[in-house]
């Protein structure tokens, strides 16, 4: 794994990026002193940058005074090459607007970054190996020199437009009425991608059936693929029939009593501060930077941080 400088410069191969709690490297006050903040990441799924997007809010927090900068696709794409997001997404670049599009807390966005301006990104952040469960905000900003009490409303937050909130009650009025409903993210073509053994697929498939089982709800479901295989008490509605942005159908799930589903960054982590989420995770004694607090996950995996 190479870890990169403040200038996004590859300067060594490291086991693991960031800085140990037994040796701690923090944020230097000079820049805390001038006030622009540009948050970047090194990595551009939509899942890798919402898990960040409690971070303006909390840095204003932190610092009142200080202007929060996020980064325009071009100015990505002048570091990065997309290709190894695009299995995900047709422009993965595109997700920093995504997830920060009418967040009061972002200033602006910034297409080139000033010649030897230091960006303190992704990679600059304090773990402690005793506990791995640890979300990637808190472990920034730990750098960032926050202290614990600081950070803990940290669950990844979107802000929808009046038009896009119009839209998406409008659809759920249209579907649900005054009903409760449930979304159900049950897209496991990435299990396939991991080579997993299809008992093992299918062992995760009966945890998400099992916990389908405990709501009596219709449900919104999205799948990469065709077939629905899981049984309800309530009507099932395929999410690809309605016809709706990605944002507006992010604004509906969060309107959802319950969410069901494999771990995903667009079909269950963002959602962790607005419904129920009960998620069946990628990895299943390992959940590390990815974590929600608030998300009970299925199956084998214990957080050991609560």
């Amino acid at each position: 794994m190479i870890f990169f400088n403040e200038y996004l410069q590859g300067i060594a191969d490291v086991s693991q990026v960031g800085f140990s709690t037994t040796s701690p490297q923090y944020i230097p006050e000079y820049y805390l002193n001038e006030g622009t903040f540009i948050i970047f990441r090194t990595c551009h799924s939509y899942g890798d940058w919402v898990i960040l997007s409690a971070m303006p809010r909390l840095l204003k927090q932190k610092y009142p005074d200080c202007t929060v900068i996020i980064p325009s696709p071009e100015c990505i794409a002048k570091f990065f090459s997309p290709g190894t997001w695009m299995n995900k997404h047709e422009n993965p670049f595109n997700n920093v607007i995504e997830v920060f599009a009418n967040n009061p807390y972002v200033d602006g966005m910034i297409d080139d970054i000033p010649a030897g301006y230091p960006i303190y990104h992704d990679h600059f952040r304090i773990y402690d190996t005793d506990k791995p469960d640890t979300a990637l905000v808190q472990q920034m900003l730990k750098f960032w020199r926050f202290a614990d009490h600081e950070m803990q409303d940290c669950e990844p937050e979107l802000y929808w437009s009046d038009d896009e909130q119009t839209q998406g009650n409008a659809i759920i009025k249209t579907l649900f009425g005054k009903e409760d409903f449930g979304f159900l993210y049950i897209d496991d073509t990435f299990l396939y991608s991991i080579h997993l053994e299809e008992s093992e697929i299918q062992r995760r498939r009966n945890l998400i059936q099992e916990e389908i089982n405990n709501h009596d709800l219709t449900w919104l479901y999205f799948s990469a693929g065709d077939k629905f295989r899981y049984k309800t008490s309530g009507n099932v509605i395929d999410v690809k029939d309605i016809k709706m942005t990605l944002r507006i159908q992010n604004y509906v799930k969060s309107k959802a009593k319950t969410i069901i589903g494999f771990q995903g960054g667009y079909g269950t982590d963002c959602m962790s501060r607005y419904a129920q989420c009960y998620v069946v995770p990628l990895h299943q004694n390992s959940l590390n930077e990815h974590i929600q607090y608030k998300t009970t996950y299925l199956g084998e995996h214990v957080n050991s941080n609560t």
